[in-house]
């Protein structure tokens, strides 16, 4: 290449990089064109979807606001009170929502995110005024159902009065039987019963009267319909309650008598691991438990005077609990002398054997063997002695055990005494 021509390389790569430059500008200003003015179409949109959704929120608490004068008229103020408070309350949130939308529409210029935010706060509240007005209106058009319905319940709710009241000569030989056969503090709670159930009963069929000449000159009725059903629920949750007490002191009944075989069964036994028994913390923790499932046993099984089942046992169950402990301490009592037991042959063979050993070499080795070695088998030999006289197999197999430890201690230290030839070989 000739030296004239020395900048035509330079010229195309600085050319070509400009181009591409400048052709990436373009690009990224045309996509945030079209991000604007993607973002500005859902705003316009937001602010849309807000100014139609304000209108028919208008036209819903407009409708509702009649609706409450229709409920007044045909139910009474009162049960209308609650509707009217809910349309008052959403003519307020209606009142700051329309201020929001004005402040939208006016010509002082906004940011986008006052615009938003001011769309995204009218549908919120048109959102709460729908959801507290349609609450309303259904618990309104529920009592309009009701009333439609009024002569059928009218028949329902007679029937079931009726029905009521012949179950109450068979709730009072209930009663009877009861107080027969149970402490009277057992169904103390339900012994008026029957009493409470006629007084609800009668209410019933007075409200009920009521309620038919309101239906008959086509009037409200369901309050006092409600208020029937409500006397009637009382007077049924009395029954059930007697209905209830016999059916729970029955089956405590029934299970007071397992229980008492079943604790007669474990006092006897009871008894027998006694008198087997070794260990005296054994016999009198026995002792004890048998005294208080004996004592319980008499209680419960008393005919002197009327039962309260359930107190009897519970009466019965913490005896047995007692003497349910005190016969597993035996069973681990025992069963830890019995494993004494086994383990002592062993540890008493193994004593006598590291006692030979030590009593052998010492002897073996007189003239070298010093105080500490003699004084160690003299107190093994003593304690062995001990251990073979001893009459609990756990108290004889710890004295075996340290026989072997201080017989091992007279058999180094004499080893010691004697010398490095005779000292205990180590690994």
């Amino acid at each position: 290449m000739t030296d004239g021509l020395w900048w035509v390389p330079s010229l195309i790569v600085f050319g070509t990089t400009g181009l591409a430059v400048a052709v990436a500008v373009r690009l990224t200003a045309g996509r945030r064109r079209r991000l604007g003015i993607a973002h500005q179409d859902a705003l316009a949109a937001l602010q849309q979807q807000a100014g139609v959704t304000l209108v028919r929120t208008d036209d819903l608490v407009r409708s509702a606001e009649d609706e409450v004068a229709f409920a007044a008229a045909e139910f009474g103020e009162a049960a209308a009170k609650d509707f009217a408070r809910t349309v008052a309350s959403a003519r307020e949130q209606l009142r700051e929502a329309f201020h929001l939308h004005q402040q939208l529409g006016d010509d002082v210029p906004d940011s986008e995110s006052q615009r938003r935010r001011w769309s995204e706060r009218i549908l919120e509240l048109c959102t709460e005024i729908d959801r507290r007005i349609r609450e309303q209106t259904d618990r309104l058009d529920a009592r309009r159902a009701l009333e439609r319905n009024a002569p059928d319940r009218l028949a329902e709710l007679r029937d079931a009065i009726t029905e009521t009241e012949g179950q109450l000569p068979e709730i009072e030989s209930t009663l009877v039987r009861l107080a027969s056969r149970y402490a009277p503090s057992t169904f103390a709670s339900v012994a008026d019963a029957p009493t409470r159930a006629r007084d609800a009963l009668t209410q019933a069929r007075a409200t009920l009267a009521q309620a038919q000449l309101r239906v008959s000159a086509r009037e409200t009725s369901a309050d006092y319909l409600d208020d029937a059903s409500q006397h009637l629920l009382t007077a049924r949750h009395a029954l059930d309650g007697v209905t209830r007490t016999a059916s729970g002191l029955d089956s405590a009944s029934i299970e007071l008598t397992a229980s008492i075989d079943r604790i007669r069964n474990s006092v006897e036994d009871a008894w027998r691991r006694r008198d087997a028994a070794e260990v005296p913390e054994a016999v009198a923790e026995i002792s004890t438990g048998i005294v208080l499932a004996s004592g319980a046993l008499t209680r419960a099984s008393d005919r002197s005077t009327l039962p309260d089942p359930l107190a009897r046992l519970d009466l019965l169950r913490e005896a047995e609990l007692r003497l349910d402990t005190a016969l597993s301490s035996a069973r681990s009592r025992t069963q830890r002398l019995d494993s004494a037991r086994e383990a002592l042959r062993g540890a008493l063979f193994s004593a006598r054997s590291h006692l030979g050993v030590a009593s052998t070499f010492i002897a073996a080795n007189r003239s070298q063997v010093g105080p500490d070695a003699r004084t160690r088998l003299a107190e093994a030999e003593r304690q062995l002695a001990l251990a073979e006289a001893a009459d609990d197999p756990v108290d004889a197999l710890d004295i075996a055990r340290r026989v072997s430890r201080l017989a091992q201690d007279a058999d180094a230290l004499a080893r010691y005494d004697a010398g490095p030839r005779t000292a205990p070989h180590k690994d």
